[in-house]
This record gives structure tokens, C-alpha cells and sequence, in this order.
């Protein structure tokens, strides 16, 4: 086992080979397991004032569908579907999102850790990681919600 130090954290790496090319492969990609976003965008971000632009329907929808359902889908049996991701954390609903909404802001939002990097597959822009910090500080609004029917 070996312990490499990349972006001030520690990595335990298994093996020499594999090792070198994960710990390679991360220091391409030239950042850590996560990618915060700087502290005066969050704080932008945070800025709830136009709270009627986002919506389920416009925007956290397809996050929740290009970004996290290949893991966190009720659809998704067994560690491996689900790649790791525990059971009972589902974003197929709106219901679903809003019980870990506070973890989701953090997560993908302002440490952008989620989705993992060594997933592969898209990953949120930091626009889109903006909007879902908004969306959420914005209580989750849904058009349902504007109509009285939320």
C-alpha cells in the first residue's frame, strides 16, 4: 500500500501499478476527489432574490436526471448498480430530493464531490452547480408549487 499526498489530502493507493496510474490520472486532472467552488461564488449563489426563475420542471428535473440518477434511482439495485450509492438516497422525486436537499447543495453544489470524479460520465458546470444552490436555497419550487398545488 502506498500514501500519496495530492491537493493538501492523503491518498491510499493499492498497489504500484494501478497505483501510479489512479494517482496519475488525478493529478491530470489536476484537482482533489472534489472541486469546491470559490467562496464568493457560493456566496452569489446564494442570492435567493429571483427565487420564481428555477423550478423542478425547468431546471432540477434534468440535473437530477443527467447528474445523479445513474446512482441515487430507486430503478438501481445492489452496490454495484448503484455504484456504491446507499439505499434509501433517491432523486427519481421531487419528495426525494427534498429530504436531502441541505446534502445535495453541499455535495454536488458548493464541493461539487458529486458526482465522484472517478465516475465517469457528464459532470454539472459550474453554472448548473450555481442554479442548484439557488434552486435549493429557494426551497425547491416546483410549478405545482406556484400554483398552489404544492
Amino acid at each position: 500500500m502506498m500514501r500519496h499526498r495530492l491537493g493538501g489530502k492523503r491518498l491510499w493507493v493499492l498497489g504500484t501499478v494501478g497505483g501510479a496510474a489512479a494517482a496519475l490520472g488525478l493529478a491530470a486532472a489536476g484537482c482533489s476527489p472534489d472541486m469546491p467552488l470559490p467562496d464568493q461564488v457560493v456566496v452569489d449563489a446564494a442570492d435567493n432574490s429571483n427565487c420564481d426563475e428555477l423550478s423542478y420542471e425547468n431546471f432540477g428535473q434534468a440535473f437530477f436526471q443527467s447528474y445523479c440518477l445513474r446512482c441515487h434511482s430507486e430503478t438501481r439495485v445492489g452496490d454495484i448498480a448503484r455504484n456504491d450509492a446507499p439505499v434509501g438516497i433517491n432523486y427519481d422525486t421531487l419528495e426525494g430530493v427534498r429530504e436531502f436537499a441541505t446534502r445535495i447543495r453541499l455535495r454536488a453544489g458548493e464541493l461539487g464531490d458529486m458526482p465522484p470524479l472517478l465516475l465517469p460520465g457528464p459532470r454539472p458546470s459550474e453554472q448548473e452547480r450555481v442554479q442548484l444552490i439557488r434552486w435549493i436555497d429557494c426551497d425547491t419550487p416546483s410549478e405545482a408549487d406556484a400554483a398552489g398545488g404544492g
